[in-house]
């Protein structure tokens, strides 16, 4: 049904799906974060499903993604991902994404939003100063 793009200073992003979410709404979704300026700066994205109430999804869209990531990693291979997710066709989707020998993204899959932020604070590189 659709999605949303929160940018999150400095260096993060929020992409929150919701209602029924289609392969073609998350290839957008990766296209659009990627395609913007302030790609090249960020550390960390979180997927947030939670209120996603279905999937549409195929393995050459999830294939489609993670060459899609792929070829980004070029620009910034420095991208945490964390999945928020409680539906089990999110999370085999999800499982999907990360086994796929194109994601080169470090990925991991979390059923609450506090620990999908707590698992980026302490992965995430602290900034180096001077």
């Amino acid at each position: 049904m659709g999605y949303e793009i929160k940018w999150v200073q400095p260096d993060g992003v929020i992409k929150r799906h919701f209602g029924q979410v289609t392969g073609h709404e998350l290839i957008a979704a990766v296209a659009t974060t990627e395609g913007d300026s302030r790609f090249d700066t960020l550390r960390y994205v979180i997927n947030d499903f939670l209120d996603c109430t279905g999937l549409t999804v195929t393995s050459t869209d999830v294939e489609e993604i993670a060459a899609i990531d792929k070829s980004a990693a070029s620009s910034n291979p420095n991208i945490l991902i964390a999945i928020v997710a409680t539906l089990p066709e999110v999370v085999a989707i999800a499982n999907d994404y990360m086994n796929d020998p194109f994601n080169v993204y470090t990925t991991q899959i979390f059923s609450a939003m506090d620990e999908a932020k707590s698992w980026l604070g302490c992965l995430r590189p602290s900034p180096s100063y001077g």
